[in-house]
């Protein structure tokens, strides 16, 4: 065997070693990815993506939350973030969220805020207009998407809607002759004016009406309400300026009905929805001003299940001379911008805002929906009879204005015009110091 042959074997046999160590390491790597995708599988399976989904949580939202976690087992879960109503009144709730996002933490990734909250919370907020197309967006009722809308960019999709409705004791009230001519009237439209004598007239040992009075958003409501209703474009027109006769005006019906009328109790000033409602029920109340969802709210929590069966809804009074106005309310969904799961959210906002369900929420809960689709299509119709009822509820529905500063303003209103009801107040002095208040925060954000 010559030198040649010999090396050339050699050679061989080194290339060969090498081979076999190549193919040994390329095992090694490649168990060792299967190994890691395993492990990576199994903890995935473990450890979902968890959603952190702030709002107040009704039976609604918890059959919501509970299908989509089933439905993405494994993969996403959404935790809920509980503000219940009996321990957060609407202004608590938007301060609570306010510091968390402000701390610029991720430990809410999806969160609901008052329709006429947007406008605060859209700096902290992811903006949607990459994630929603035109068609998406034409499936959703114009004024339920126009409150979703800053500085020309969609920052929230609206998620419910509810509406302020006069709740009344229908067994109380047709026990008298007056009582069923009030009935009467109720259901055909009727003004303060007309309200009032009525409760004069019936001299009734329950308390007349209740309706929340305290210094916060839900007193300003019914502010705004009459205010709408002797002026429906008060807002474009006079802007945050109350000196004007139709701005005494509103306030005044609601001074006279504790102040000079006493067919609203004095405790009314210290009340907010959840102990409203369970004071008029409790003392057998002939009307309270409520929204349309307490249906719901107070079927699962019941104050006295027998006598809330009596409950009929009604449009609110309205001033002489004005027309029959309610506000809308209702909640709409944002993404927080510091989440680190925001395609997640995405997927679970628009899970929210499917036909399924829209109408889970309207059914368990009792939010109106917010699709075109649920008022038109004869499925529906048909379904839920009651929804030409609605209808005719949500042609008298108004909107509060569109302010950066909304929220600041209604402060100072609520802060004023409820010490008027108290009596603390003149209705003059009231509106004089809240525009005073006004006019300084005017000052200080120019």
């Amino acid at each position: 065997m010559n030198s040649t042959t010999t090396g050339s074997s050699e050679q061989e046999r080194i290339l060969s070693r090498k081979h076999v160590i190549g193919l040994i390491i390329l095992v090694i790597v490649v168990l060792s990815y299967v190994a890691l995708f395993t492990v990576l599988s199994h903890s995935s399976s473990e450890h979902p993506v968890e959603i952190y989904f702030a709002d107040r949580m009704t039976e609604g939202h918890r059959i919501l939350i509970e299908r989509f976690n089933t439905l993405n087992e494994g993969k996403l879960k959404v935790v809920p973030v509980d503000f219940p109503f009996s321990e957060f009144s609407t202004d608590a709730r938007k301060e609570v969220l306010a510091r968390s996002l402000r701390g610029e933490d991720d430990a809410i990734d999806i969160f609901a805020v008052d329709i006429i909250g947007v406008h605060r919370f859209a700096k902290w907020s992811e903006s949607l207009e990459a994630h929603f197309s035109q068609a998406e967006r034409e499936q959703i009722l114009p004024l339920a998407l126009q409150t979703c809308i800053y500085n020309n960019e969609l920052v929230a999709m609206p998620f419910d809607l509810v509406q302020a409705v006069l709740y009344y004791r229908e067994d109380l009230l047709k026990t008298t002759a007056i009582g069923r001519k009030l009935l009467e009237k109720i259901q055909a439209g009727i003004t303060w004016e007309e309200f009032m004598r009525y409760g004069t007239a019936l001299r009734s040992p329950y308390p007349y009406y209740i309706f929340p009075a305290s210094d916060y958003e839900g007193f300003v409501c019914s502010y705004i309400e009459n205010l709408l209703s002797l002026k429906p474009n008060y807002f474009e027109t006079h802007g945050f300026r109350f000196t004007t006769p139709e701005g005494k005006a509103a306030l005044a019906y609601l001074v006279a009905l504790v102040q000079q009328t006493r067919l609203s109790p004095p405790i009314v000033t210290t009340f907010t929805e959840q102990n409203s409602f369970q004071y008029f029920i409790k003392n057998n109340g002939l009307f309270i001003r409520g929204w349309t969802i307490y249906d719901k709210d107070f079927q699962a929590e019941p104050v006295d299940s027998e006598k809330q069966k009596y409950l009929r809804k009604a449009m609110l009074p309205y001033p002489a001379g004005g027309r029959p106005a309610s506000l809308f309310g209702g909640w709409n969904l944002m993404i927080s911008k510091t989440s680190k799961k925001k395609d997640a959210a995405i997927k679970f906002l628009k899970f929210l805002l499917s036909e399924e369900s829209q109408e889970i929420m309207y059914t368990a809960s009792g939010y109106y929906p917010v699709l075109k689709r649920f008022y038109t299509d004869s499925t529906y119709m048909l379904r839920y009879p009651e929804v030409e009822h609605m209808k005719k509820f949500m042609t008298y529905g108004v909107l509060r204005p569109v302010q950066e500063n909304y929220t600041k303003y209604s402060k100072i209103m609520a802060r004023y015009f409820s010490l008027a009801v108290a009596g603390k107040l003149s209705i003059d002095e009231a509106i004089r110091e809240t525009q005073a208040a006004i006019d300084i925060e005017e000052q200080r954000t120019q």
